[in-house]
């Protein structure tokens, strides 16, 4: 489940997901996501216009693939 580590002035939440044994931390704030292992400074930064355009080809390929199966 997961868990809400830190707010105060920022979202703070760790996943139960893990990366070499460690769990996954995500940092909320307003240009994105900040994405790193639980001990460890290097993080992977993600803009909300990164997420907002993968949603899209998602729910496109999921789509396409209902069509596939609508035609069999």
């Amino acid at each position: 489940m997961t868990e809400l580590v830190r707010r105060k002035r920022r979202l703070v939440l760790q996943t139960p997901y893990r990366i070499r044994g460690r769990a996954l931390i995500v940092h909320v704030e307003a240009a994105g996501l900040r994405l790193r292992e639980k001990g460890c400074r290097e993080a992977l930064q993600i803009s909300w216009a990164q997420v907002y355009y993968r949603a899209a080809e998602v729910a496109a390929e999921r789509a396409r693939q209902e069509r596939r199966n609508r035609r069999k």
